[in-house]
């Protein structure tokens, strides 16, 4: 048992996978409906990185360091805000600060040429467009805006593959896996709402970007085909579906693979730029 919890392998799918479906349905079983149940997701984030990659110390010797304690802040800010019911520009506000100083910190070490000043600022960008840009999708179609982290997660830890960073690899792809245990509980019948938590488990995916961007050989270019997953919540609107249960059932499957396909797209340009291999 011990040899199959830390297979590469499972660390990356099943295991948060499962923890995910625990944690969410443990927050659902305290706290029913509401937004709250999502921060599961970043606990399970935060789970699978210690297992991973370990606790850091504080004050953090490294940039995966920084991205950990910057996750568990923003884990605690969004359940906090949830917790509460904030809803509006308070609560967007507050995430959009806890990211663009967590990226900020995570970068300042290397922010000493005009290459990095411009890889910070599209990434700034894409945070303020996970936060501000996610939310199109009405109050009863979490799966919308679930399947933005889930899809992030998934071209940061696919590229990362290719880029010869298995921490960031794992991270990611386990927070996809999280993403995804979240969904499970909001599909076919949604029954938590999109709120800071959700946002906040997006922004980590972001702050894998930015330690990919910043730390490793990757072509970190390549994420930005994946942006378009943002637009998931407000295609919805969209969708030639009625408002019966099976209406929003085959909508929220059709936004998951439209959320996923821009990720896959981005983590098959690092492929070929990868030259069809992983170290991994």
């Amino acid at each position: 048992m011990t040899d199959l919890i830390h297979d590469p392998f499972i660390q990356s799918s099943a295991l948060p996978l499962l923890l995910s479906l625990l944690a969410v349905g443990l927050i659902h079983t305290v706290r029913p409906g509401g937004a709250l149940p999502a921060a599961g997701i970043g606990a399970t984030y935060l789970a699978v990185h210690a297992l991973v990659v370990g606790v850091p110390a504080l004050p953090p010797p490294s940039g995966m360091g920084k991205l950990f304690w910057a996750a568990v802040a923003g884990v605690a800010l969004g359940a906090l805000i949830d917790a509460a019911g904030w809803r509006g520009r308070a609560g967007g506000a507050a995430v959009a600060t806890w990211l663009a100083a967590s990226l900020v910190w995570i970068a300042w070490p290397v922010l000493d040429s005009a290459a990095a000043a411009v890889g910070l600022a599209v990434l700034l960008a894409a945070g303020m467009g996970v936060v501000f840009g996610t939310g199109g999708a009405p109050a009863d179609s979490p799966v919308a805006s679930a399947a933005v982290p889930l899809a992030l997660g998934l071209a940061v830890g696919g590229t990362a593959l290719f880029g010869s960073s298995a921490s960031i690899a794992q991270t990611g792809l386990a927070l996809a896996a999280a993403a995804g245990g979240f969904l499970l509980w909001n599909w076919p019948v949604g029954r938590h709402g999109a709120g800071a938590s959700l946002r906040i488990a997006a922004g980590i995916a972001v702050l894998l970007a930015g330690m990919l961007t910043f730390f490793t050989g990757a072509d970190a270019a390549v994420l930005l085909l994946a942006l378009p997953a943002l637009l998931a919540g407000r295609l919805h609107r969209h969708l030639p579906f009625d408002r019966t249960a099976a209406g929003r059932a085959a909508a929220g499957a059709v936004l998951t693979v439209a959320a996923v396909l821009p990720a896959l797209a981005a983590v098959a340009a690092a492929y070929a730029l990868g030259g069809g291999s992983s170290p991994y």
